[in-house]
């Protein structure tokens, strides 16, 4: 008898890019972004790499170059206000991408412009909880521009969210500014279920003194102990209990045997989940004892965190980085969220130098 909870929401989540703490190779990426209709330059747009702090803007000519370590896959972003975002993934690794960009004037769907409001306070703080993982705060994660964003709630109860330019969000927990690209959001209401799809870019906030340093550092490790970028890392070498994850047979409880469910290629591993696998995040090695007592602390809904990864089939290479798309079903504690989202470049630093940031 099946004795999970089967309300919850599903999330659609794409990481182009994890990079390995071994950087084993870099990759160029350079081009001109133009616009479309006359082909002038356009300066000063954002070209970024999704979910990462590798970032740069275009010259006044137009002209971007950047370099992305790491032999994996990853998406190219171009942001720029007034205009439609543009997303490339480069899958075939190689030294050098050329990646030329004609930038289309923005249109938001017209649906949006002429409708009255047909959305409620409480879809606008549901929608801010989905992404942000947490209500918005301004000692926690703080969205500078809110207002940009437009909502709209269809007869069907069918709520979607629109952005014309990046979401503005500064987490003060652990020390970014987070300029996230809305690519989609709808969330229906009849079946409870959430899909949604962003393009996040870091930067990293300037600390006021080595205090603050080290407690943002404290913080990012607790977040990346528990992250889904840790969890495909540990994947991929396989030591998933060893770095603190276990991951079961949702129907039989039964524990997954890796060789089950992962095929061993050349340069990556090739991941096939054909039934759903339930994965609970611990941030410690896992022991026997807490395997016995994970099913009871799933049932008393802890805040472990906790999610269910749905039937696909994805590629993870050796650098740790992944094609498609994620398909998550989140249980227990936030997992998806961005305050529970690091940049996929952070390699966490070793507990013994923590204390010693920037003494001398």
């Amino acid at each position: 008898m099946n004795t999970f909870k089967k309300k919850t929401t599903i999330f659609l989540i794409v990481f182009f890019c994890s990079l390995s703490p071994v950087i084993i190779a870099q990759q160029a990426v350079s081009g001109r972004i133009t616009d479309a209709d006359d082909g002038t330059p356009v300066p000063g747009a954002s070209i970024f790499i999704a979910n990462t702090t590798i970032g740069i803007a275009s010259d006044a000519s137009g002209n971007y170059s950047l370099t992305v370590p790491g032999t994996g896959v990853f998406e190219v972003v171009v942001s720029h206000v007034g205009y439609q975002s543009v997303f490339h993934k480069i899958e075939m690794p190689q030294s050098s991408h050329q990646h030329d960009v004609a930038l289309k004037t923005n249109e938001i769907e017209e649906i949006v412009i002429q409708a009255a409001k047909t959305y409620r306070n409480r879809d606008v703080d549901f929608f801010w909880r989905q992404i942000l993982g947490e209500n918005p705060s301004k000692r926690g994660m703080e969205v500078l521009n809110p207002e940009k964003v437009y909502f709209y709630l269809n007869s069907d109860q069918i709520l979607k969210a629109f952005c014309q330019e990046p979401i503005e969000i500064v987490n003060h927990q652990t020390g970014y500014h987070i300029r996230y690209i809305l690519q989609s959001f709808q969330h229906d209401y009849q079946n409870n279920q959430t899909m949604f799809r962003g393009m996040p870019y870091f930067e990293e906030l300037i600390t006021q003194n080595n205090r603050q340093k080290e407690r943002w550092e404290k913080k990012r490790q607790e977040v990346y102990a528990i992250s889904f970028n840790h969890f495909v890392r540990a994947l991929y070498r396989q030591q998933i209990h060893e770095e603190g994850f276990y991951l079961f047979n949702r129907d039989s409880l039964t524990p997954v045997v890796l060789e089950d469910i992962i095929t061993i290629d050349r340069d990556s591993i090739i991941l096939n989940i054909e039934t759903p696998l339930s994965l609970i995040c611990f941030s410690r090695p896992v022991t026997a004892d807490m395997i016995d007592n994970s099913f009871s602390l799933w049932i008393r809904e802890t805040t472990i965190p906790m999610a269910t990864l749905l039937p696909q089939k994805i590629r993870i290479f050796s650098d740790g980085t992944f094609s498609d798309i994620l398909k998550i079903q989140e249980r227990n504690h936030s997992l998806i969220g961005l305050s529970a989202t690091l940049p996929v470049d952070y390699i966490p630093i070793p507990v013994d130098e923590i204390e010693s940031i920037d003494k001398f």
